[in-house]
């Protein structure tokens, strides 16, 4: 075979001698099978290159033009605009860190709250405080914990202070709903609102986590020691009253996360002190659980 005709394994054929034998055979009188003519038609309706007007040349430069729309669209910068003036913007722009944030991607995010945060004023900042909250009370998870150290010390002891002194004066570890609103809750035809029972009492301990975790890290451990003694006096108020046993167990499912990070033979003492017999089982679990973990 002549190399030069060679091509990557293409073989050519001469124009000349494609023209002659097509003309050779449009003027013969050949009948063509019916299997040959099916083969043509599905060769014609299916590919482009088969039709008689198609243009290579045309095909090939059109698909240029959008294969160079789509990487100028696919690299083309995305500016967004933060005004840092805005309350509304900044509080959505801090919510959308807060939301992509996770163990894997802590410090990218990190690194552009610190820089966010710096731009922005002092009553701005008080109100992503509280978004920040929100947060921690649907997950104590220390990732949303730590961005609170992105902000500067005098902010941290400032909304600290605000948070702890309104979560003493409004007994924030007992909500108001719950005293008011869920009793006997255990009874089988109240399993709604008992579910309603479950998020609250969820998002009250998560807090109190939170919490515990901030003020530790402050040196504060004299606020945890206070909210220990208000817990033990509405312990005693309600833990020989049937229907707040939602309240009692509540109240025990913090007394355990309090003395956990902060471990006080008086108040371990405290709650072994307390006369089981005529508790619920439920209760008595919960009361043994906390004596028998610091035996």
């Amino acid at each position: 075979m002549d190399t030069e005709n060679e091509d990557l394994g293409f073989i050519k054929i001469n124009y000349d001698n494609f023209k002659n034998s097509l003309d050779n055979f449009n003027n013969s009188h050949i009948v063509i099978s019916d299997t040959i003519a099916n083969k043509a038609n599905d060769l014609i309706n299916n590919y482009n290159c088969f039709v008689s007007n198609y243009d290579a040349r045309s095909l090939w430069e059109k698909k240029k033009i959008i294969a160079s729309n789509k990487t100028v669209t696919k690299t083309r910068p995305h500016i967004i605009y933060v005004d840092f003036s805005d309350e509304t913007k900044c509080k959505k722009e801090f919510i959308s860190y807060l939301n992509k944030l996770t163990d894997l991607n802590k410090e990218t995010i990190y690194n552009k709250i610190s820089s966010f945060v710096s731009k922005i004023n002092d009553d701005i900042k008080i109100l992503l405080f509280d978004v920040l909250i929100n947060f921690i009370k649907s997950s104590n998870n220390n990732i949303y914990i730590d961005v609170l150290y992105l902000f500067d010390d005098d902010y941290i002891k400032t909304n600290i202070t605000r948070f702890y002194n309104n979560y003493l004066t409004q007994n924030e570890w007992l909500p108001k709903e719950i005293k008011t609103e869920y009793k006997n809750i255990f009874d089988e035809e109240n399993y709604d609102i008992y579910c309603e029972y479950v998020k609250i009492k969820k998002t009250t301990l998560s807090m109190l986590k939170g919490l515990c975790l901030i003020l530790k890290k402050l040196n504060k451990t004299d606020i945890i020691d206070i909210i220990i003694h208000n817990i033990f006096n509405d312990l005693n108020e309600y833990i020989f009253k049937n229907e707040y046993k939602h309240l009692t167990e509540l109240l025990l499912d913090e007394l355990a996360i309090l003395i956990e990070n902060v471990p006080s033979q008086e108040n371990i003492n405290n709650i072994s002190m307390i006369n089981t017999d005529n508790l619920d089982n439920s209760t008595k679990f919960k009361i043994n659980n906390i004596v028998d973990k610091y035996k």
